[in-house]
């Protein structure tokens, strides 16, 4: 959070200015302007050592400052606007009631000052001085239509609680004597319009040169289920909107009808009474209603209404509204709501049992931060972050602790000064909004609520795109699980949709855009309370009933071609919303399917993005060439060894399912979606399948990382890698990989290549065999062929029990899997009789034997043991291998193996 002052900023622009020592002090902000500039008073010096008063216009981005006009007095002016050709000023001083004076109650007093080089600058007063606020504006805008010899400003009067006027100030290019042309203001205007009668709040916004005024009218009747109906008597307050035009007459765009409790209905004034004197943003208000606009030109509205309230019982809630007794010694809720008219939702926010004292001089702070979310800055708590995204509906606030102080500041925002500046009315400093790497880290690794650790996460990846500082995030919880098992897998779900969402939408042409709307962003959209030291912050969501009708139709503007705020805001609430496709329906398709799914049956060709090609190229996110990395190898082999992998199957079901929710949404949007369907779902189909294993790579890579599990360059990888590990350290592992694997099987993501096999040896190592069993039983391990061979060739078949249990698992796999496993076996003897007698039924049965390698027949008496006693008669084996010659050729009957089995289970016997 960088900071500036402005009044030491000056003060050396003053000095570059001047020969003489600089006096300037008291510095006073009065107001901003359309392009940047601000309009400042200060108290200086003149040459017989009087204080008088200066106003000047600064201008940040060229460092200009220009004294518009020297007070020979100090007035206390609080607020002031200028022209655009700095010739004509208007400013507002508040006399304050003395000792000495008449006078009971403030006056605002507003002049008119012509700044021409050869006027006398003699105030005019504009009104009557008011015990009710006043403040003036100028209007900017092209004004020279009509007759380029005259220029036909334009000013606004707001007097608080009796109407806002127009004034013109024409000013009239006369020709001199010396054949010279100059401007003059003879000081004449003509009666003002008055374009509102009585309204209780007002704001200008200088950079869309836009009146927001609240005024009341009659209730309309509503037909809205559980809605209460209003008397026809009552009134209702109204938010609207005067857009105003360089040289178009000003037309009302946006009428909505506002729930504010015990505020008068009347307008005759609140409770309390007491005026802010608000010059930036400028605004016209008691302390009974703080409300604040924040607009953008991209469509962006959003409604700050921050107030406090006492809770009496579970039903009712009282407004607070003075400072009383009763509230010393209890807490007030202290709340604001937001409503994103851009979203048709609500965003309410409510720090409960906070103490009076506090709750009274916090102020809330709003500002756009980096085009995607709004930054509320509540001083001496925390800072939120709301995602205010126009690519996605709002989602994932985010909820920064603050330090601890004394006393916060009255931030506003500031203009010209660079992105996100804000400016203390107090000091005068300018703070530079940042929420740092740093402090995101902080507060994901405190003990916050884990949809704060979501929020950040889909912050850091969705908006910043700093996909490294994601991955040491999900590194640092995946060794500090505090927040339970649950709790991780739910991060690490956001992380492989969030990433997936990113990374094709970055790779997207600019046509199929449109289409990310109907895929998923994200898996948790909930809100849940936030700790904050000792306080507790709630967040909930709300949606708006028929809020698409509050804003002007394009067709009904003053002009109907120009493309503004407001005809981007209309567009965004009439879309058709389209229906997210949900990762839950893609896999209940996998679900039915895998029951059939068998890999011994299908082919790699059958399945579009086989995982043994090289994926396609992505788009990089901004702080990394590629989520994949080739340099940061996982500790497995990425290759499948088997037919056809249950990640072929996966990805097949997504391009599947994404392809067909594509169509079906584009084809019910009408004819501008269906347009965008013929070129835009392959691509974004085939893109998001290639991001999801991309995204499950990534983050398998950010868990292996912290748990030392990825090789050195000197170690092996895969089986070799885990015969030599520790038990303990691959039990850890193993634990680890198994969240990880329910997190992607749960959203239906596809695994890397090689990890089921790695997966699957690592379980077999770490846990008892029945433990293993039922992992296989449930489909979690897969023993595919290498698995199998890396089991059966262990060495290990000195123990019975550990030669059952490879027995077994032959059992468990498909027969041409077990053929594959038994040839691996080697010489054992349990191999040799299943061989012999999978060979021995082949040919009995009529079949067709397996093909074999003929090795050179062993004689039965290298083995020390006669068949038989007797040698007259035929062995047992004789009269069975001719039986065998005698049902199949002898190039199929392979005589070595029948013999060594036979041997081998005589041996057996004869040790037993």
């Amino acid at each position: 959070m960088a900071v500036q002052n402005i009044a030491v900023k000056l003060c050396g622009v003053l000095q570059t200015q001047s020969e003489q020592v600089v006096t300037a002090r008291e510095w006073r902000l009065l107001g901003q302007e359309q392009h940047g500039s601000q309009i400042l008073s200060w108290v200086s010096d003149n040459k017989d050592s009087k204080e008088v008063l200066n106003i000047g216009i600064y201008t940040n981005k060229n460092k200009t400052l220009i004294i518009l006009h020297t007070f020979e007095e100090k007035l206390n002016i609080i607020q002031a606007s200028v022209n655009a050709t700095h010739t004509l000023m208007v400013y507002i001083v508040k006399k304050l009631p003395s000792d000495n004076s008449e006078i009971k109650d403030p006056l605002y007093c507003p002049y008119l000052i012509c700044l021409l080089p050869e006027s006398n600058r003699t105030p005019e007063v504009v009104e009557e001085p008011s015990t009710k606020q006043i403040m003036i504006q100028y209007v900017y805008g092209k004004s020279t239509k009509y007759s380029p010899g005259i220029r036909n400003d334009r000013f606004l009067l707001f007097k608080h609680l009796d109407c806002i006027k127009i004034y013109r100030t024409p000013m009239f290019l006369n020709e001199c004597d010396d054949g010279t042309d100059k401007w003059g203001f003879d000081g004449i205007y003509t009666e003002p319009e008055k374009i509102v009668k009585v309204f209780s709040w007002a704001q200008w916004d200088c950079v869309n040169q836009v009146l927001y005024y609240i005024h009341y009218r009659q209730s309309s009747q509503s037909f809205a289920e559980g809605e209460e109906v209003k008397s026809p008597s009552e009134m209702t307050p109204t938010l609207s909107a005067f857009q105003f035009h360089a040289d178009l007459p000003h037309e009302t765009v946006l009428n909505i009808p506002l729930s504010l409790p015990h505020v008068s209905s009347s307008g005759e004034g609140a409770a309390c009474g007491a005026y802010e004197d608000d010059p930036i943003p400028l605004r016209v208000h008691d302390c009974s209603l703080d409300l604040q606009i924040v607009c953008d030109q991209r469509g962006i509205l959003c409604i700050c209404h921050h107030y406090l309230y006492k809770p009496l019982d579970d039903s009712t809630t009282s407004l607070v509204l003075e400072d009383s007794a009763d509230l010393k010694d209890s807490g007030v809720n202290f709340a604001y709501s937001i409503t994103l008219l851009q979203h048709g939702c609500v965003v309410h926010t409510v720090v409960p049992d906070l103490p009076w004292s506090l709750a009274k001089s916090l102020r809330p702070s709003y500002t756009l931060y980096d085009e995607s979310h709004l930054l509320v800055n509540i001083p001496m708590l925390y800072t939120q972050l709301i995602d205010i995204s126009l690519h996605h509906e709002p989602c994932c606030h985010i909820i920064i602790p603050m330090e601890a102080c004394d006393s916060g500041p009255s931030l506003a925002p500031l203009l010209g000064w660079g992105t996100n500046a804000m400016v203390d009315l107090n000091t005068l400093d300018v703070v530079t909004m940042v929420v740092a790497d740093k402090d995101l880290t902080s507060t994901f690794k405190t003990n916050t609520a884990i949809e704060n650790k979501l929020a950040i996460l889909h912050y850091l990846i969705q908006h910043e795109g700093n996909m490294d500082l994601a991955e040491t995030l999900i590194s640092w919880m995946c060794l500090n699980q505090r927040d339970g098992f649950g709790s991780f897998q739910r991060v690490m779900q956001e992380y492989l949709i969030g990433t997936t969402y990113a990374v094709t939408r970055r790779s997207l042409p600019a046509s199929a855009l449109s289409l990310m709307k109907m895929l998923p962003f994200t898996q948790h959209l909930k809100f849940a309370d936030v700790k904050v030291r000792d306080t507790c912050v709630s967040v909930s969501q709300e949606k708006l009933w028929n809020s698409s009708v509050v804003v002007l139709a394009p067709r009904q503007r003053v002009c109907q071609f120009a493309e503004d705020v407001w005809t981007r805001l209309w567009a965004a609430l009439n879309e058709p919303r389209a229906a997210r496709l949900q990762p839950g329906a893609v896999l209940d398709k996998l679900r039915v399917s895998l029951h059939c799914y068998q890999p011994e049956a299908l082919s790699r060709c059958s399945t579009p993005l086989s995982p043994g090609a090289a994926p396609p190229p992505l788009s990089a996110p901004q702080r990394r060439s590629s989520i994949g990395s080739a340099q940061d190898l996982l500790p497995f082999f990425e290759l499948d060894v088997c037919t056809a992998s249950k990640q072929e199957h996966i990805i097949a079901a997504n391009l599947r399912e994404v392809s067909v929710h594509l169509i079906r949404e584009c084809s019910g949007g009408g004819g501008g979606a269906a347009r965008g369907v013929e070129s835009g779902v392959h691509a974004v189909a085939t893109r998001w399948a290639a991001a999801q294993l991309d995204s499950s790579r990534a983050l398998c890579r950010a868990l292996t990382r912290p748990l030392a599990a990825t090789p050195q360059h000197n170690q092996q990888r895969g089986f070799s890698f885990i015969d030599e590990m520790d038990p303990t350290h691959a039990f850890i592992v193993f634990k680890v990989l198994e969240q990880y694997y329910l997190a992607a099987d749960s959203i239906a993501f596809p695994l890397p290549q090689g990890f089921s096999s790695f997966f699957t040896y690592l379980g077999y190592r770490t846990l008892p065999f029945n433990s293993f069993i039922q992992y296989v039983h449930r489909n979690v391990f897969e023993l595919q062929i290498d698995v199998m061979k890396a089991i059966i060739v262990c060495k290990d078949d000195d123990n019975k029990r550990r030669v059952d249990n490879k027995l077994r698992l032959i059992q468990l796999v498909g027969e041409g899997r077990a053929r594959r496993a038994l040839a691996a076996w080697g010489g054992r003897r349990a191999a040799l009789v299943l061989r012999a007698r999978d060979h021995a039924h082949a040919l009995l049965s009529g079949g067709h034997a397996h093909p074999h390698e003929h090795e050179r027949h062993r004689p039965v008496g290298d083995s020390g043991l006669a068949a038989l006693p007797s040698g007259e008669r035929l062995s047992p084996l004789d009269t069975f291998l001719d039986l065998l010659t005698a049902k199949a050729s002898l190039n199929e009957l392979d005589f070595n193996l029948i013999i060594e089995a036979t041997l081998a289970s005589v041996q057996q016997d004869a040790n037993a």
